[in-house]
């Protein structure tokens, strides 16, 4: 008897289903979402932070695109790989220049400052909370401010292996050839300094705590800076967690919201809790040949080498796998999902890969606190005498400026911030005992509140700048106010838009003064110029209301207009 032909297409139906089961499945083709091309193998990055994404070709071009593909800057470099590309927490980034230079490049490639460490860098700086940078060369660790201006410098006493920044507190962690790993403060102090019998190859940091890998395959945690009860100072103390070995020699390390994960040798992924405890493991197989990165997420945990990009889940499960072809280097993921790749054919592939993911939160930089301003100006007072007069206010800010020029200033650098704002903002408390106090700014004299407003913009720290912003709004003085727009102009960023607010506000008033007017005109140049581009367009609307404001002299709008074109012209 004949099979009907509902009977044929069971069988068929149960014979796929068996070989489905019996053979592997093939890979899916990865899904392109846009291809960049790079005019040349791509073999430095791509490095990704803010929402750019910077990497450099064999045609000596440094690139910087969006990450959803879209160019916004390149720049002509005169070597066809760097050993780094660092970024900052600016929307800038770092690259070497020359045998022992470093450049600070903005996103559209344009120059924002060089600066030369005396030696190559040893490997790529890190960047504290508030946009210090630390470097290691020659043998020292060298901090500069965000304006590039050096801070200090330390020798470290041992041959260098790699640097993390910031660590616990704020300032770098270094791990050395012998074993020592140190912490440093942003302001050069040595907070902590510990030996261990094997080199930490790699280091991570998560809120308080310091994560070390060594060479030897074993894991420790670490909590440097214990407070003293009741006191709040940090006593150097280091409170160590013994971690379950991973039993071979380390790839990569990562810290995120979840906990640690460490990648071996032998292609073994260790998940790590908060506490240390561990999670789970797995067995990555072919990830374990060559080089490989490893990204944390909450809930995931990314794993990616060249010719492949693996995904787990908060089990350890795999959730997602990639295979990527003809790739140069290793590639960069993205917290919307996508795998960036630079490809042998002169292209940046970006493929669709896994969700929107949540990395480890960035701290933020602390604001400026007005009580401790306030107690900075009183403490400083004690040490001059004089009071608050005018010579005794510009006797201190020129030690500052002696320090600042020297870069000497290291553990001097927060305190001379503080006292500065005190003095800019005319907010210097004379000592409990030290007289009555008047009335008005003070210092009186708009040059002691300028001065000070001069060594915010030699600082660079850009938690001066709202500060600044207020000076400009409420100081009666047009030559304080000139000040402190020059101060901006000199830090060169203005993260949350408030000085660039506050020039719009001044602007539609129609009481600028020339000389204030002119200052404020060459601030918001200076800050498009080192920014790159057009991102606030509030500078541009105070430019507006000056150029067409018919109370303001005809010299000043037609200054104003010519700004205007020019940070209005293409990059």
């Amino acid at each position: 008897m004949r099979a009907s032909s509902l009977s044929k297409r069971a069988i068929a139906l149960s014979l796929s289903s068996l070989l489905a089961i019996a053979l592997p499945a093939a890979a899916d083709e990865p899904e392109i979402l846009f291809r960049f091309p790079a005019g040349g193998v791509v073999n430095s990055g791509p490095e990704l932070e803010g929402g750019r994404v910077w990497f450099i070709s064999d045609s000596k071009t440094l690139y910087i695109m969006t990450e959803g593909g879209r160019a916004i800057g390149k720049r002509d470099i005169n070597v066809r790989r760097v050993p780094f590309i660092a970024c900052d927490p600016y929307g800038r980034a770092v690259i070497p220049d020359g045998a022992s230079a470093i450049l600070m490049v903005n996103k559209a490639g344009q120059e924002v400052w060089r600066t030369e460490l005396g030696a190559s860098p040893a490997g790529p700086p890190a960047f504290g909370l508030d946009g210090r940078l630390y470097a290691a060369a020659g043998g020292k660790v060298l901090c500069l401010a965000p304006n590039g201006l050096r801070l200090w410098s330390r020798e470290l006493g041992g041959d260098f292996l790699s640097l993390v920044g910031p660590g616990p507190g704020g300032g770098p962690l270094i791990a050395l050839s012998d074993g020592s790993v140190l912490l440093y403060s942003p302001d050069g102090a040595l907070l902590w300094r510990e030996g261990f019998q094997s080199q930490a190859r790699h280091m991570a940091t998560r809120g308080s705590e310091v994560f070390l890998a060594f060479a030897d395959g074993t894991l420790a945690a670490f909590t440097p800076l214990v407070r003293a009860p009741g006191t709040g100072t940090a006593t150097g103390a280091a409170a160590g967690v013994a971690l379950p070995p991973l039993g071979s020699a380390l790839e990569a390390l990562a810290a995120g919201p979840d906990g640690y994960y460490v990648l071996g040798a032998s292609g073994r992924l260790l998940a790590l809790g908060t506490g240390g405890e561990e999670l789970w493991r797995a067995e990555t197989g072919a990830l374990a040949s060559g080089a490989a990165r490893l990204f944390a997420f909450k809930g995931r945990v990314v794993l990616a080498s060249r010719s492949r990009v693996r995904s787990y889940g908060p089990d350890g499960a795999l959730f997602r796998d990639l295979s990527i072809r003809n790739a140069t280097g290793l590639p960069a993921l993205t917290k919307g999902g996508a795998v960036l790749s630079g490809g042998s054919d002169w292209i940046l592939y970006a493929y669709r890969f896994e969700r929107e993911l949540e990395g480890l939160a960035r701290e933020r930089p602390a604001i400026l606190d007005r009580q401790a301003v306030k107690d900075a100006g009183k403490r400083a007072l004690l040490w001059y005498p004089g009071g608050s007069s005018d010579d005794t206010v510009l006797s201190m800010l020129a030690d500052i400026e002696k320090s600042l020029k020297s870069g000497t200033i290291g553990e001097g650098a927060s305190e001379a911030l503080l006292l500065a704002s005190a003095v800019a903002l005319g907010e210097l408390e004379a000592p409990f005992g030290a007289g009555a106090l008047a009335r008005g700014p003070s210092p009186r004299g708009a040059l002691a509140r300028a001065t000070a407003c001069e060594v915010l913009g030699a600082l660079g720290f850009p938690a001066a700048v709202e500060l600044l912003a207020e000076v400009i709004a409420r100081d009666a003085d047009p030559a304080v106010r000139a000040a402190a727009a020059s101060a901006v102009a000199a830090i060169g960023l203005d993260p949350e838009g408030k000085a660039l607010d506050a020039f719009a506000a001044e602007a539609a008033r129609g009481r600028l003064d020339a000389r204030t007017g002119r200052a404020l005109i060459d601030a918001i140049e200076a800050l498009y110029r080192a920014g790159g581009g057009l991102d606030n367009p509030s500078g541009a609307l105070a430019l507006l209301r000056i150029a067409g404001g018919a109370s303001y002299p005809g010299d000043l709008r037609r200054r104003a207009e010519a700004a205007l074109r020019r940070i209005s012209a293409p990059q």
